[in-house]
């Protein structure tokens, strides 16, 4: 029987890293708003699926 290894890291193993490009301070406030946004559109779009899919019931 073969074992394959595991090519692709884990989430955590990911966050755990250095970073391989350095960002000026206004650069990460920059990605943390971007990010907050996206996140915040995705909770957006979920809520309304879920409501969607209790309508529909």
């Amino acid at each position: 029987m073969q074992t394959f290894e595991n090519q692709q890291p884990s989430l955590l193993e990911l966050i755990e890293e250095v970073p391989r490009i350095a960002l000026a301070p206004a650069q990460k406030t920059q990605l943390a708003t971007l990010v907050e946004a996206l996140l915040a559109e995705i909770a957006a779009t979920l809520a309304r699926e879920v409501g969607n899919e209790q309508d529909h019931q």
